[in-house]
């Protein structure tokens, strides 16, 4: 039986960057960040203080910060008015437990590419232990949030920081364990997240490892540490005790005795080692030996892809919320890549500032204000969705349509956040690799104009021409929505074999029996009135006059459609129309510019047009021009 192996993925600035996502943490850019994590009803109080421009209390507890402020001397654990007096341009922002298991499932589902199993909790072995661990430790009040003392906890029980991975067996698919480490600090890169990876027999060993290991500095390029099988109590040796899952106080008295590392401790009497550690001696003796059992909790993908930011600072201009979506894309781009799914559709949902929203909204009494006013749960949104003809899973594809959406959209009032939602999930296409694939179209561009088009002037105005079994010409095409084969640039082997097949039919057809009708080239989009017309006949088109010079009968169409309510009675005919001197020839396209000689000029204008008469009223009309 192969060995287990798992791979623990820290995210060290999880919290800093999910709050640098959103937008520039100051007006400068470039002020040091500190983030308060806090709970549901701690974001709620938080979105109503934004009206009001109120600044964190005083007394709240810095939980993470990023390098910057970390040089100024901010650290974790101090009060804000701590933390304020060391520096004054401190930016302060709340980050909410759901918005980081957000995140962490985000990189859970991104690393299922790579493995059986992902996880952002261990199983209930570990939840058993660090229950007992934290006994008298205050609860969470609803699903998603963590108490204060578990987001603090350098060892980081729970989903706070952690994601793990199941590759237990499935590291030579990518070439092995480093070039799978390679592989997957990519993908989580293009989530915006810098992360430190490692390998061993247990999710604690590989969390240890990752944490506190050789590249814990995070400087680029440090190889990520690998646990050989059955190595695990080696590995972590030269780790500090800090490692170890024990208590901040036990930690430091081990310092103060001079058991500095994991190996110092190892050398200690069992005996002596146990009446110190507290609550957790097993699993800190589990490890000293290098076993590690815990089960992980599997991760459980949503269908749908959701992506969420709340904004600290109300956001009004269209360049800001276009910065917001184009991570948020790649973020959607990312995950489907994984899932090798696309989308069809995006909801975008915009949340107003609720106070300016009910100032602007107020007065008015349409039926948009109305609306935008009465959701009390919600708060006031402009909601909007995308389809896509095809689905897309490129980040720049995603983006395209939704910039040409939010350009021709006016805000009602200062936008406070932006969900999106990745809706109708299908099977990712895949195109097969060639050699003039530099030198050749893109077959992936015309899918993503045809959904740029679509945002831009509406999904009901975008398709391809279908012949329909129809006597009238200007019934025997219809727009119908862009087939997946056409949209992707690409016919199977079956469909150009049927083409053809049809084409030589229709050939045999022709040879053998009499040329079809002609048919117009340009059919006008409503039909123009012409009067009665005949040989000689003085007409009206776009405002000029012409004569009928010559008309030659194309067919007739009797009582056809008898079973509607508008049956047609028609006859068919095309018509030379021509201004001045009869001689030359003009475009069908360009006779709507046609003008009488000037100056005696003896050059003439002409076209050849299609009308139709109608048999029951003898009025003809011009319906399109032929070439």
């Amino acid at each position: 039986m192969a060995a287990r192996r798992i791979v623990a993925i820290v995210l060290p600035q999880l919290a800093c960057e999910l709050v640098k996502q959103r937008g520039p943490v100051s007006p400068s850019g470039k002020a040091p960040l500190a983030v308060i994590i806090g709970g549901e009803e701690e974001r709620r109080a938080a979105l109503a203080a934004r009206s009001e421009r109120e600044a964190p209390a005083p007394v709240a507890v810095i939980d993470v910060v990023d390098d910057e402020a970390r040089r100024y001397g901010v650290r974790p654990g101090q009060k804000v008015v701590e933390a304020a007096a060391l520096v004054a341009h401190l930016a302060i922002h709340r980050v909410t437990f759901a918005e980081i298991d957000a995140a962490l499932g985000r990189v859970a589902e991104v690393a299922l590419g790579l493995g059986a199993t992902a996880a952002i909790q261990l199983g209930e072995q570990g939840a058993q232990t660090r229950a007992g661990a934290r006994a008298g430790a205050p609860r969470a009040s609803r699903p998603g949030e963590r108490a204060a003392t578990t987001a603090r906890s350098p060892w980081g029980d729970g989903p706070y920081d952690t994601v793990w991975l199941d590759i237990t067996g499935a590291s030579h698919l990518v070439g092995g364990e480093e070039a799978l480490l390679g592989d997957l600090g990519e993908r989580v890169a293009a989530l915006g997240h810098r992360a430190r990876l490692a390998i061993a027999d247990g999710p604690r060993l590989a969390q240890a490892l990752a944490r506190f290991g050789a590249h814990a500095d995070g400087a680029p390029g440090a190889d990520a540490p690998i646990a050989p099988p059955g190595k695990g109590a080696q590995a972590i040796g030269p780790l500090p005790v800090q490692a170890l899952p024990v208590e901040r106080e036990v930690a430091s008295f081990l310092v103060r005795l001079g058991v500095l590392r994991v190996e110092d401790l190892a050398r200690l009497p069992r005996a002596q080692v146990a009446a110190r550690l507290g609550p957790r001696t097993v699993e800190v003796m589990e490890l000293l030996a290098g076993r590690d059992p815990v089960p992980l909790l599997p991760y459980e993908v949503p269908r749908l892809i959701e992506e969420e930011v709340l904004f600290d600072d109300p956001v009004e201009s269209a360049e800001s919320l276009l910065f917001v979506l184009r991570g948020m894309t790649s973020r959607i781009a990312s995950r489907l890549a994984a899932r090798g799914e696309a989308c069809g559709r995006l909801n975008v949902a915009i949340a107003y500032d609720r106070s300016i929203a009910r100032l602007r909204l107020g007065d008015r009494d349409d039926e948009v204000a109305a609306a935008l006013l009465e959701d009390e749960e919600r708060g006031p949104s402009l909601r909007f969705h995308v389809d896509m003809p095809v689905p897309l899973s490129d980040a720049g594809d995603l983006l395209r349509p939704l910039k040409a959406k939010l350009e021709r959209i006016e805000l009602a009032a200062p936008a406070v956040g932006v969900h999106l939602i990745a809706s109708r999930i299908a099977r990712a296409r895949r195109v097969q690799l060639d050699l003039s694939r530099d030198r050749s179209v893109d077959p992936d561009s015309l899918p993503a104009l045809l959904a740029e088009l679509s945002a831009e002037i509406g999904a009901e105005r975008v398709g391809v021409l279908e012949v329909a079994d129809a006597h009238r010409p200007e019934a025997r095409s219809r727009l119908v929505p862009v087939p997946d084969e056409a949209a992707a640039g690409r016919t199977s082997a079956a469909a150009r074999a049927r083409a053809a097949a049809e084409q030589g039919a229709a050939g045999e057809r022709a040879e053998g029996a009499d040329a079809p009708a002609p048919e117009p080239a340009r059919l006008l989009p409503q039909p123009i009135p012409l009067g009665r017309v005949g040989r000689g006949a003085i007409v009206a088109v776009d405002r000029h006059l012409y004569a009928i010079e010559r008309l030659s009968f194309v067919m007739r169409l009797d009582a056809v459609e008898w079973w509607t309510p508008t049956p047609a009675s028609r006859d068919y005919a095309r018509a030379w129309l021509v201004s001045g001197a009869p001689s030359g020839r003009a475009s069908p396209a360009r006779l709507g510019e046609l003008r009488p000689p000037r100056d005696g000029a003896s050059a003439s204008s002409c076209g050849e047009a299609w009308i139709y008469v109608d048999r029951a009223t003898g009025e003809a009309f011009l319906q399109g021009w032929c070439e």
